[in-house]
């Protein structure tokens, strides 16, 4: 009865995100477009052009003091020349899925704007971790990093008695967010989140990492980029940046350690190191940051 009870519910869930809506067509077209090599700056222009507040937003991040332009930038076509067709596709689609999640937390004790402080730094964290290891597109590493935990937001926006529940039990029983899901739920918010991904057609390495980030050792494709969002989940929380659900820091996967070829010191790795070098990516990227979450506030990292 209970297994019948926890299937009908499981099953509530998926019936539940398969019917959200698809992501706007012009982010989706974005993707595409940028996802296709042969595709050119003028051609990206005309279909940003059509949105005006995506090409506000574009245009204010080209004239930010971080990019320093000499001069002031007045179409998208230059800035997309300045910003690069990565910067572009991670504003987007920013800008497009906070957009769709802006509802206050069904619980108390769930900050919305500090979720998406972790999120937001997870994809600066996984980006910069992937330049380092030349991982062949680093862009596709901060969208992973942003989307890694939307999962969450689902339980939390259309499951508000299950999401209580479970915030409830990291309270009083000190266990992580993906312990009290699975003991609430039978099932983890990567399910979850693997499911919308898939119903907004984004490509297929997103849904994987976004599936195994908490297990990259079981990747069947692409267990690097699964590490890699892990190990910067990780670090986001050593940094106290943001807050995701709960404060225990995420098992490391053993296996897959070696393929982030990351730095030791005395045979352990080196935390401080990474920690100062989030804290000098956070400050890197602050104007982007900011833009997308339409703050000026400074986002606090703690070492």
């Amino acid at each position: 009865m209970i297994k019948q009870y926890q299937n009908e519910r499981i099953k509530r869930i998926a019936q539940n995100v398969l019917s959200l809506p698809a992501l706007p067509t012009i982010i989706a077209k974005m993707v595409e477009l940028i996802d296709d090599p042969r595709t050119s700056a003028s051609r990206l222009t005309k279909l940003i052009s059509t949105d005006q507040v995506l090409t506000a937003k574009i245009l204010k991040l080209a004239n930010s003091a971080f990019y320093g332009f000499p001069r002031r930038i007045a179409t998208v076509n230059l800035a997309i020349v300045v910003l690069g067709f990565d910067t572009i596709k991670d504003l987007g689609l920013s800008v497009s899925i906070i957009g769709r999640f802006k509802k206050r937390s069904s619980d108390s004790s769930f900050d919305m704007s500090r979720f998406w402080e972790h999120s937001i730094a997870c994809g600066v964290t996984a980006k910069m971790l992937a330049r380092r290891l030349n991982y062949r597109i680093s862009g596709e590493a901060f969208v992973a990093g942003l989307l890694h935990d939307i999962g969450k937001l689902i339980l939390n926006q259309y499951f508000p008695k299950e999401f209580s529940a479970i915030m409830e039990r990291i309270r009083t029983k000190d266990e992580s967010f993906r312990q009290a899901e699975i003991y609430v739920l039978g099932l983890d918010h990567p399910v979850i989140g693997k499911w919308l991904v898939e119903r907004w057609n984004l490509p297929a390495q997103l849904v994987e990492v976004i599936e195994y980030h908490h297990s990259p050792e079981e990747a069947p494709v692409n267990p690097q980029l699964a590490a890699i969002i892990q190990f910067a989940d990780f670090l986001c929380k050593y940094c106290r940046i943001g807050y995701s659900g709960d404060n225990i820091l995420p098992e490391l996967s053993e296996p897959t350690l070696p393929l982030l070829n990351l730095k030791y010191t005395n045979d352990h790795i080196d935390f401080r190191y990474y920690a100062e070098a989030v804290a000098l990516e956070m400050e890197k990227a602050e104007t982007f940051v900011n833009l997308i979450q339409g703050k000026s506030a400074r986002v606090r990292v703690y070492m």
